[in-house]
């Protein structure tokens, strides 16, 4: 399962192996602080609302998602969710988002809650 770590510059989203080949082999993606637009918990991240349009993933329906998704939306967002646990919805900004070929990361974590309220929420 992926972890999430605050620090003082950055949130960085650190992949378990199995997770790598889904984010294009990085081991980590790093979010400078100042790249976030928003950042909110989702109680329930592996319904279909929290990721909404195609994928280019792994898919246990109700269970675990990781990879892509938002295919056909416009959005990209990358995704690593688990059932029953909440996850943190991070949005960047469009340079940080064009330097890491993402639009989001919704990433589940047991302290959604403390991630959240660890970095702030918009400008």
């Amino acid at each position: 399962m992926a972890k999430v770590h605050v620090g003082e510059l950055a949130v960085t989203v650190e992949l378990a192996p199995w997770e790598r080949p889904f984010a294009g082999g990085r081991e980590r993606i790093e979010v400078p602080r100042g790249g976030l637009r928003s950042v909110e918990v989702v109680e329930r991240p592996t319904r279909w609302s929290a990721t909404p349009g195609g994928r280019s993933g792994l898919v246990v329906t109700g269970v675990l998602k990781v990879g892509r998704w938002g295919l056909g939306t416009g959005t990209r967002r990358f995704v690593s969710v688990r059932r029953w646990v909440p996850a943190v919805r991070l949005v960047l900004d469009d340079v940080t988002a064009g330097a890491l070929g993402y639009d989001e990361l919704l990433v589940s974590t047991p302290e959604a809650e403390r991630v959240a309220a660890a970095v702030p929420s918009g400008r």
